[in-house]
Formats: structure tokens, sequence, C-alpha cells
């Protein structure tokens, strides 16, 4: 391995490790390099628009909690999205009009709770693309539904495998993996060729999970603030019809029911309405963050400039609140975030803004950047909550600090591209997002081993220079930090083979630049980071032995369609990349395991 992987290994440790001890008082606030936007391009104005919308005329829906059991039915509704719309068909969860309810659990909790396909004809059965893997006719009339809870550590049978679809009047019970420390996870669906229209429909949701320091009650021992003061903010942007119906064609260019590699919306929607408020006491406010978007990142930032904190990302807790100007949130991301807004006057306005470009390729037919997300205004009253904890890992009554990120010569390289689909051009754009060069269906997968140690390298060299947000089922990782890319020399000098064929070749030789370190809000637990476009994103994933989980995470399952199904899948968060190829298999295999009697060759990972 060239020795300056091993120097930003050592450097990016000892950097979070010391991330860990900069609290909330400690300098300037941070912000993400704006160097990593995308390019700011001219468009032609070939975007459908969304009708003129007035923005924070309707309150932010708090979203009805409850706990696991029982039966969650999902089904269509009338769901108005603002207050100038009609009521409209939409998807929900457990009698919601749109999303579902935030679910909380506690740590280790194994309560089997019933999923019901109560679904009709698609709510988008007109954008439904049969030519994409796993999508079909029946899709239409007759919608799959999969339920995955993310970035939990689940049984196979019981991850929300894309394979494992459930069709109209079908049940499906699951026990999720809760055995991990408090964190802000969420639900969403996962069937295999329609995942981003079903989720863009509404089969979303929040899921809390609790544990004896992170309680949920009023009295935690961190001292956060609950109840009313903890709001779940789940954020996408859309498209609508004049009469408010959900689009998903975003350009003429495109026919309706093809594949167009993603969608920017112009309307902001939070918990189901666009651009809401929210009535605020003028003190500390905790936020559940997800970004729910099909292809859009966001930078959040406050309207006054006022910095706020971010004390954990998708796994947890981070060893002290960051304190940040900006946050970036990708696709898949979650944040938990504090506001404290004491300093305003009742009355007084705050208004939460995107920064972020949109993807060039967006902005080329004329979409654009969505720079409102909600508002806050400030009552008379005082609340509850008025101060930010100095740490939140490693004191009295507090969990153990987070492990020092480990190093290790075990790599993987993938490669996030976009080529050229050669049997199937249907108009310029039309393209193949893959992995590695590989597609679903392809025998090559990754096979990492139970109780090993490696470092996943995500090598962005997709032309279209969009960022992606790469997720790993079953676990939870650490960011290394990520170093420009010299993507011209490193595709001149390996040249991608056919697709179909792994293409992974190692990107060392064509870094460039010093090392970047993670955000500092990227020093907890992942399970999903954002790999912006022309560089190297590294992460440190410990794959769990059987004896650790409780479960063998390579046992074979049955789908409810009666098919057998095993392992796990990685892909992009960008979902309609994921709807068209970018996603793979992904085997954890016990030591010493022979894969030669099946379809699926084991990967070795590159040592030196």
């Amino acid at each position: 391995m060239p020795e300056r992987f091993t120097r930003r290994q050592a450097l990016a440790s000892a950097a979070l490790g010391s991330l860990a001890f900069t609290g909330r008082a400690s300098g300037a606030p941070y912000s993400p390099p704006h160097r990593l936007d995308q390019p700011n391009v001219p468009g032609f104005g070939l975007e459908f628009k969304s009708p003129r919308l007035a923005k924070y005329v309707d309150e932010l829906p708090v979203l009805p909690r409850r706990a696991l059991g029982g039966d969650i039915v999902m089904a269509e509704a009338r769901h108005q999205f603002h207050r100038d719309l009609d009521l409209v068909p939409s998807w929900g969860y457990d009698g919601l009009s749109h999303l579902g309810p935030t679910i909380e659990a506690v740590r280790g909790e194994q309560t089997p709770t019933t999923f019901v396909n109560g679904l009709g004809r698609h709510v988008l059965w007109r954008d439904i693309d049969r030519q994409l893997h796993g999508a079909s006719e029946l899709d239409r009339t007759h919608p799959p539904a999969v339920v995955h809870l993310h970035g939990a550590p689940n049984r196979p049978s019981a991850d929300g495998h894309p394979m494992a679809m459930s069709r109209p009047g079908g049940r499906v019970t699951h026990a999720f993996g809760t055995d991990m420390e408090a964190a802000g996870l969420w639900y969403h669906d996962h069937a295999m060729g329609t995942t981003r229209l079903s989720l863009y429909a509404g089969l979303a949701g929040m899921f809390l999970l609790r544990d004896e320091f992170d309680t949920g009650e009023r009295d935690n021992p961190l001292g956060l603030p609950t109840d009313e003061y903890e709001v779940p903010l789940v954020l996408t942007d859309k498209l609508f019809y004049p009469d408010g119906r959900l689009r998903y064609q975003g350009t003429p260019t495109v026919a309706q029911d093809e594949w167009a590699g993603g969608l920017c919306g112009d309307v902001m929607i939070v918990n189901g309405k666009a651009w809401p408020r929210l009535q605020v006491d003028r003190g500390v406010y905790r936020f559940r963050t997800v970004n729910a978007a099909q292809l859009n990142d966001y930078r959040l930032e406050l309207s006054n400039g006022q910095p706020f904190w971010v004390i954990g990302s998708d796994g947890g807790l981070l060893d002290a609140p960051a304190h940040v100007a900006e946050l970036d949130i990708a696709p898949g991301e979650r944040y938990d975030v504090l506001i404290d807004f004491s300093s305003l006057e009742p009355g007084e306005h705050v208004d939460l803004l995107n920064t972020m470009r949109i993807s060039w390729a967006g902005k080329l037919i004329g979409a654009v950047q969505v720079p409102n997300v909600m508002r806050f205004v400030a009552s008379a009253d005082r609340g509850r909550h008025r101060s930010i904890p100095d740490t939140l890992r490693g004191g009295t009554r507090q969990p153990a600090r987070l492990p020092a990120v480990q190093t290790t010569r075990r790599v993987r390289t993938a490669t996030l591209n976009a080529f050229l689909d050669r049997k199937n051009i249907r108009w310029i754009s039309t393209g193949v997002m893959n992995m590695n060069n590989l597609t679903y269906a392809d025998p090559e997968i990754e096979a990492p081993v139970q109780g090993t140690t490696e470092r996943w390298d995500f090598v962005n060299c997709d032309w279209t220079i969009q960022i992606h947000s790469m997720h790993l089922h079953l676990v939870q990782f650490r960011v290394v930090g990520r170093q420009d890319l010299n993507v011209a020399r490193y595709m001149r000098d390996n040249p991608p083979p056919a697709l179909g064929r792994r293409w992974a070749p190692a990107p060392d030789r064509y870094l460039r630049g010093a090392a970047e370190l993670p955000a500092p809000y990227e020093a907890g637990w992942k399970d999903t980071v954002r790999c912006p476009r022309g560089q190297v994103t590294s992460v440190i994933v410990r794959w769990p032995t059987a004896d650790e989980l409780g479960f063998d995470p390579d046992a074979p399952f049955t789908t409810p369609q009666g098919g057998t199904e095993q392992g796990y899948v990685w892909h992009c968060h960008v979902i309609d990349h994921e709807d068209h190829e970018m996603m793979l298999r992904l085997r954890i295999t016990a030591p010493g395991q022979d894969l030669s009697d099946t379809a699926v060759p084991r990967l070795f990972c590159a040592t030196t």
C-alpha cells in the first residue's frame, strides 16, 4: 500500500479522536468545503414546473408516535401537500395519508410487527419503467412492497431484502434488529425496481431507538430535549401537477414510463407539507433529520447565520456536540441536530435554508435549486431546555466514548459509475448506474468474512459528476476521509470493459492533493456516506460474527413469494440509481467458508 494511504489513515484516526474533544465552544463553527458543489451550468428550461405556492402558510405536521407490535398497514389515502392544492392520492403507513408514524423502540426489543400490503393500483403507475431489473407490468396494478429498517443490524430475513416483496393482501412479520446504541433510524420501501416511486409516494418513516442514556424521557441522563422539543424532520423535494398530484416525470424529453436518472423537485416537503412553519418556544430543540430525497443532497443552514450543533449521526451520538454553520446531508443520511432559539424575540422568525447546488444534469434540463426548507417562528414562551451539553459520551451517566478508528491493510475498491447502455439507448442520457461495472444479476459479489475489518474505498469516477450516497446494509462504519482523484488519468490508464465484467482498479496512483478529514459530524457511526464527485471516500468497516449478532448473517431465507435469498445488499441511496443497477448483493461469510459450490465466487480484499 502506498505510504500516502498509511499516513492518511493515521491522520484521520487521530483527528477523529481529537474531534470528540472540540465540544460546542471551540473556535469558529465548521462549514463544509464548498469546492465540492456541483458545477454551475446553464439550463435550457426543459423541466416541468409545479404550480406557484406560497411559503410558510401550513403548519409542520407532527408525525404521531407508536411502539412496535400489532399490524402496520400500507394503504392509499387522500393527502393535501399545501393549503392551495387539492387532496390527492398518496401512500402512508398505519392510517397516515403520507409517510408513516415515528416508531419508538428500546435497545434489544424484539417485538414482532406485521406489515400489511393494503395497496391498490400504484399511485405512480404511469411512471413504472418495466425495463428495469425486477419491475413488471404487474407492479402497476399489484404493487410490491418491502419494509427495510435502514441502519439496523437485522437478520437477513427481516432486513427488507429487495427481492423479499409482498403483493397486495400480503402480510410480513418482522422482529427488527435493535441491538445497538440509541440512534435515529428510518424505515422505507425497498422493492426491486420500484423503490424510487414507492418512497416518493409516501412509504417512509422515522424510527427512534432508545437506550438507558438517551431514553426519550424528560429525565434522560444526557439532558437532551424530549416530548414536543424533539421533532423528526423528513426532508424531500417534490414536483406537482397543477391539481396537486405527485408528478415524477421531470422533463418531457423522457417518456413518462422511462427511467430518467433522477428527479429534482422544485418544492421542498417536510413531514408531508410544502415549506411548512413551526412555532417554537425560545429554547433548545432537537431535530431528528433524514434526507428522504430521490436525488438531491442538501446543505442546511439558518437564514440569520446562527450556528447550531450536530449531536449524532446515522448510528448514534457523537462524543461531543459538533458546532457547525452548515450541514451537508445526502439521501439516506440522518443527523441529530440541536438549535437554540433563545435569542429570538416573540414573533421573530428564522428560516431553515438549503444552499446546495443541484445536480448539473438536472440543471441542464431546467431544474432549479430549492433554497427554502421551512420556517421557525418564536412564541412568547421560554423553552424547557436552555443549554447545550458539553459532552455526550465518556462522562458520568453517559455511554462510553467512541472507539478509535481502526486501521487495516484489507482494502476493497468500489467504483461508482454511469455507463451508456449500448443495448437500450433510448435518449442521450440513458445509462446504467453501477458499482464495479456490474449489474445486480451478475454472479460476482462482495463476500467479506465475519470478524474481519476492511477499508472500503468508494471511487466516484462517474462522468455525470454526480455525488453518490453509499449505504451498506447490516453494519455501521466509520468515515476515514476523502482525497481528490485524477479521474481522467484513472480512466485513461484503466479503460472499463463491457458492462458485466468487474472493474475496480485501485486508485492509489491517481490520488492528488492533501487528504481531507471527514466533517466533525461524520466522526461517529455511519451506515450511509456522501461520496462527492472526483474523490475517493474511505470508510472502515468491521464485519460482525454470528456469535456477536446472535444470528447467522449468511443464513438463507424464504421470501414472501416463495423464493430463496441469501445475504444483504449494498447500494447508492440516490434511489433512481439504486433502481437501475446501482445495487449489488453482499454475503457476510463464516471464516473458511467455501463458496465454490455456489454461483457467487468470493472476491478477496486487496492486501499489501
